[in-house]
């Protein structure tokens, strides 16, 4: 792993020297040592104690434009305005949300009470509540001047998609990479060329607006069965609003769970799906994860190795799409819990 792969001890050391110059811009002085935040795969993040008591502190990965930080920032305090628990980023004395210090942007969260629920602990209530703060954070910003005029934004090409599979698969192997990866990637790749990719037009009826991006189980913060807060905005943008609650369940291992009918209990407190409409999500859900590779991408050829995480999961749900029996299953379940 690189020094500057989010993850590495080194990167977190180098950056964790500088908080104390960092947070002069904020008027704060450490007062204990800082300490990685476990979690996250893209960027460094820091629990501070300082002078203005606890701080969540973020170091934004270099590839991420500053003018889509500030507009994450934008969107934090317009949706907090309006009820959705969001973490709001601090001002400096200079009034800004971001530090640039050498190149690398800096910004400053209160410290919100409660923890990520781990996967597989969740209870019914606690379901309940997730699926609850999705269809809040949608409700609201489904009122966002921006969501008046989204579109389903996604695009794929099954030939390329099949090409960088199989240069992965050999890269991979070039690497040395761990067979029960490799394998993953092969598997991928199988049920691709065998399946039926749809074109985008096909989806182009369902509602978008925009969205938090990357809303899952561990983007949201409880005490006991109450939400505290849904963080890590900085994936937003516009897309269909249904696409992302059925990610969402993926990600969250409730999908096709007994879970997934309390969460969508309490996503319907605050919006509840057309037929149609679910059942196209769904559909471009499974064709988005045959198509996809991002994760595979970023460990082969990005080194982020700690993406990792997500590959006994991304497997087992890639031979859940080519199950014949399990996916109808599950798609009239979730139009029936979605739609009541």
């Amino acid at each position: 792993m690189g020094e500057d792969t989010p993850g590495s001890s080194s990167g977190h050391q180098r950056r964790a020297a500088a908080i104390p110059y960092v947070l002069q811009a904020w008027g704060l002085t450490v007062t204990g040592r800082p300490a990685p935040v476990a979690g996250g795969t893209l960027n460094w993040n820091y629990s501070v104690p300082t002078s203005g008591g606890p701080i969540f502190l973020r170091c934004y990965r270099q590839d991420l434009e500053t003018e889509r930080i500030a507009g994450e920032h934008a969107l934090l305090e317009w949706a907090a305005a309006r009820g959705v628990p969001a973490p709001l980023p601090r001002r400096t004395f200079d009034g800004n949300t971001i530090l640039t210090r050498a190149a690398e942007r800096w910004a400053v969260f209160p410290w919100i009470g409660g923890a990520t629920i781990p996967r597989g602990s969740f209870w019914p209530a606690q379901a309940r509540a997730l699926g609850r703060a999705h269809g809040l954070t949608q409700a609201v910003l489904a009122t966002h001047p921006a969501s008046e005029h989204a579109v389903m934004p996604q695009r794929w090409d099954k030939g390329r998609s099949l090409t960088l599979l199989a240069q992965l698969v050999s890269d991979a192997r070039a690497q040395g990479i761990a067979p029960w990866i490799v394998a993953g990637i092969v598997r991928q790749r199988e049920l691709l060329e065998a399946f039926e990719v749809l074109p985008p037009e096909h989806f182009s009826s369902l509602p978008s607006q925009v969205l938090h991006g990357d809303f899952h189980d561990q983007q949201v913060l409880f005490d006991g069965d109450r939400v505290t807060a849904v963080v890590d905005w900085e994936i937003w943008h516009s897309d269909a609003r249904a696409w992302e609650v059925v990610r969402s369940l993926a990600f969250s291992r409730m999908l096709g769970s007994p879970l997934m009918g309390d969460y969508l209990s309490g996503y319907r407190e605050h919006v509840t799906l057309a037929d149609d409409e679910a059942r196209k999500a769904i559909q471009l859900w499974f064709q988005s994860r045959l198509t996809g590779l991002w994760a595979w991408w970023a460990y082969v050829v990005e080194h982020n190795h700690r993406v990792e995480e997500f590959f006994p999961a991304m497997i087992e749900e890639l031979e859940r799409a080519a199950d014949a029996s399990w996916t109808p299953a599950v798609v009239e379940r979730f139009v029936r819990a979605a739609c009541e």
